[in-house]
């Protein structure tokens, strides 16, 4: 009787070694230095890297940066003015919040020896995952970002535990594969045994390397090959729930006043992770003693597909100095017409063509400003 137990005790203990070891190699040598098996965030990174001293501005995002700034244009335009700016769009289709705040991380311990402006839009959801096994989500679920997440999702203003839960379970498990090393080992098996291409699951949304290369990061959705079903299906069933939505847009931004919108705690906590986001970036400027400045900006979506209030929560508590938002239809209507719209979440080309100029117009002016505001304060 007592064998069996002995033999339980000491099986339980090599298990949890194993456990533990092998998550202690991933954190003491955590994957590998240039990203790996990222389809577009890995090619965006080992370019970035090898070109980090180029740029004096970042675009950082989801999709609708991704797809929505064009930096080529952006530089065409500062230099119509008189300003000589270099940028990068290192927008991750899918990401949230948190996914955001780790690249920042791995960008700023690049230490870019020209950088001065990291553009940040960060209106989406906070906390969702697009895919807990996916490649792109155990990447950054490392202990400390895993951990955020939880307290965002118990913090989240969902009070049904049947919401929380599976939000819970998604963020455990990638925290898990990334821990054991299970989603390097099962790359590594399929592309060194099954000899799959794992740079992107999606074969339609797959991207030309040299051409987002050429574009400095940004890739238009029309140069997909499922563009055209996104439209369809844009112009079809999506169609009538987006007019609607844009119709309401009006009544919902006037909600932004509401303190009961501002006082929600996941609001609170996605102003905080930006207050956290705005210090990261002044670390640095003091430790390189350059000056660095975080500009948030809000592109042409509706609430429905974002969630506004912890930015606007951010700006208006000062966490964050500087704002620039196109989230009104009414001020800025063409960015609303179906034309210049893939969907309701996304641009077109001609759509963000037009508005990578307004926000190119509207930083301009605040640079315009900025220089003003010195003078006058030397004076």
């Amino acid at each position: 009787m007592l064998k069996p137990l002995v033999m339980f005790g000491y099986s339980l203990i090599f298990i949890i070694t194993i456990i533990f070891s092998s998550g202690l190699l991933n954190v003491i040598l955590p994957y590998y230095k240039t990203i790996q098996n990222l389809g577009e965030i890995s090619v965006k990174w080992q370019y970035l890297t090898e070109h980090k001293d180029d740029y004096d501005a970042i675009f950082l995002g989801p999709s609708t940066t991704y797809f929505g700034v064009i930096p080529k244009l952006f530089d065409k335009y500062m230099t119509t003015e008189g300003k000589s700016v270099k940028s990068f769009n290192f927008g991750i289709a899918g990401a949230n919040v948190s996914e955001l705040d780790f690249y920042l991380q791995k960008i700023l311990a690049l230490e870019p020896a020209n950088l001065k402006w990291i553009f940040l839009d960060c209106s989406v959801d906070l906390f969702t995952n697009i895919g807990s096994t996916s490649a792109q989500e155990i990447y950054w679920h490392t202990p400390r970002k895993t951990l955020e997440n939880f307290q965002l999702i118990l913090e989240s203003s969902i009070d049904n535990w049947k919401v929380k839960v599976p939000y819970i379970y998604a963020n455990f498990q990638s925290f898990i594969y990334r821990w054991l090393g299970i989603g390097q080992l099962s790359t590594l098996w399929q592309e060194a045994i099954l000899n799959l291409d794992l740079s992107n699951s999606d074969p339609l949304a797959k991207v030309s390397e040299d051409r987002l290369i050429q574009e400095s990061g940004y890739y238009a959705i029309d140069w997909q090959e499922k563009a055209e079903k996104w439209k369809t299906i844009f112009r079809g069933n999506g169609l009538d729930t987006y007019q609607k939505n844009l119709k309401n847009e009006q009544t919902k931004l006037a909600n932004l006043n509401s303190e009961n919108a501002f006082n929600e705690p996941s609001t609170i906590y996605g102003a905080k992770m930006m207050k956290n986001i705005v210090s990261r970036i002044e670390q640095q400027q003091q430790i390189n003693n350059k000056k660095m400045e975080a500009i948030f900006f809000i592109p042409p979506i509706l609430e429905a597909d974002s969630n506004p209030f912890a930015i606007y929560r951010a700006y208006k508590s000062g966490y964050i100095d500087t704002l620039f938002a196109f989230n009104n239809p009414n001020d800025f209507t063409n960015l609303y017409e179906l034309d210049r719209r893939i969907d309701s979440a996304h641009l077109n080309n001609q759509g963000a063509e037009e508005f990578t100029v307004l926000l190119a117009s509207q930083f301009s002016q605040y640079l315009n400003n900025s220089r003003e505001k010195l003078i006058n304060g030397k004076l």
